[in-house]
């Protein structure tokens, strides 16, 4: 990827990241002068009133630094509830937990939905953690009818005696912090940061037995060793995250749809510099380091492991795809269809293309469907990927 020029941000929020570097190299000078990139990505993306997700930053939809699904049309959503309901109607008061909704659009678009299909919810719960982004919420879901806004809740951690119903997260999983590492010499070593003088810079040390263990799993899973000279990304504690929201969900079914591959594809020879990407001003980049606290930090889903996670706590894998398969089984295009305005259907279709293409969202794109003391009918229309896993 060539390297792109930004204009440059306005004063105040140059400012904000100059604040974040200060505090962040505060933090480094604590840690004996090196923080790990997990420790680095946590802080700039998360960090109450100073990371990106923290701040009242424009980050999602138009004018953001990055378009998610719900954004392009409201048929994403639209397919979602429609996978959703067999499940739903399996319970007499279902819920629903949406782990970071965003701008809330695709909340919208779901309970709208299974409104005018006189599909009745308990509770539309959303577990946020973005002070700003829950205002943005607020502000979109407010346009419900006032009886269905009462049954929309937001939490900060999940319901501990746990839903019955669905669970979903829409990119989530590749915003989580995640361990860079490096083969130098047929060795692993650690990426990390530091300051030199007041310059933000990356430096790398041995890698710690906890990653050097993880690492090694994965070249036994994918059968070979990393060439000297790869870089790739690993989510260390991702079986903790996923227990943590595993509480949330007492019965039911959990969607997760994100850009991804399975395993033995994430980490191919023929990727040498693994599946990080930034976004700012809405252009993906490579590189971490600018703006501390303005852009976005995220990493393409080992999918193997989200089902690995799963599977360790009792979930069925019921579905692994791409998410044209996804949304192409969920009776999308009999919702075009049946638009009787010629202009939205038109516009309706220019969406989709979006959503449908590969080399926009279709393949790169994925979605797994997992089971909780649930049976679900096999969507027997996709084309299943489970067998890559």
């Amino acid at each position: 990827m060539n390297k792109i020029d930004f204009e440059k941000p306005d004063q105040e929020a140059l400012n904000h990241s100059m604040l974040v570097q200060e505090h962040l190299k505060n933090k480094v000078n604590n840690h004996q002068g090196w923080l790990s990139f997990y420790d680095f990505m946590n802080f700039v993306l998360y960090k109450p009133t100073l990371g990106y997700y923290s701040t009242g930053t424009h980050k999602i939809g138009l004018g953001g630094d990055f378009t998610t699904a719900p954004e392009i049309s409201k048929l994403f959503g639209v397919a979602i509830a429609n996978q959703l309901l067999p499940a739903i109607r399996k319970y007499k008061k279902p819920s629903i937990l949406e782990i970071g909704a965003g701008s809330g659009k695709l909340a919208f678009d779901i309970i709208n939905h299974l409104n005018n299909r006189n599909v009745e919810l308990d509770y539309y719960y959303i577990l946020e953690i973005s002070g700003d982004l829950k205002e943005r919420q607020k502000r979109t879901l407010s346009q419900l009818p006032k009886g269905i806004q009462v049954k929309i809740r937001w939490l900060d951690k999940v319901p501990e005696e746990g839903i019955e119903g669905a669970v979903i997260a829409n990119e989530v999983i590749d915003a989580l912090p995640f361990e860079r590492f490096k083969i130098i010499d047929n060795d692993i070593v650690q990426i990390g940061i530091t300051f030199k003088g007041s310059q933000l810079i990356e430096k790398e040390r041995a890698a710690s037995p906890v990653l050097r263990e993880a690492i090694k799993n994965i070249e036994h899973d994918i059968g070979r060793s990393f060439d000297s000279g790869s870089v790739s990304e690993i989510r260390v504690d991702f079986e903790d995250w996923f227990k943590s929201i595993n509480k949330g969900l007492k019965s039911g079914i959990a969607l997760f749809i994100d850009y991804g591959y399975a395993r033995k594809d994430y980490y191919s020879s023929e990727i040498d510099n693994g599946n990080m990407i930034c976004h700012f001003q809405n252009k993906a980049h490579l590189d971490p380091y600018i703006y501390p606290g303005l852009q976005d930090i995220s990493a393409s889903v080992d999918f193997s492991l989200l089902a690995d996670s799963a599977y360790n706590l009792g979930y069925q894998v019921e579905l692994y795809c791409h998410q044209a398969d996804f949304l192409m089984s969920a009776d999308i295009l009999e919702s075009i269809n049946s638009e009787t305005d010629d202009e939205e259907r038109i516009r309706m279709n220019q969406q989709i293309k979006q959503l449908f293409l590969p080399n926009i969202m279709g393949e790169s794109f994925k979605c797994m469907l997992l089971s909780k003391e649930c049976n679900i009918e096999h969507l027997e229309a996709v084309k299943d990927l489970r067998h890559m896993l």
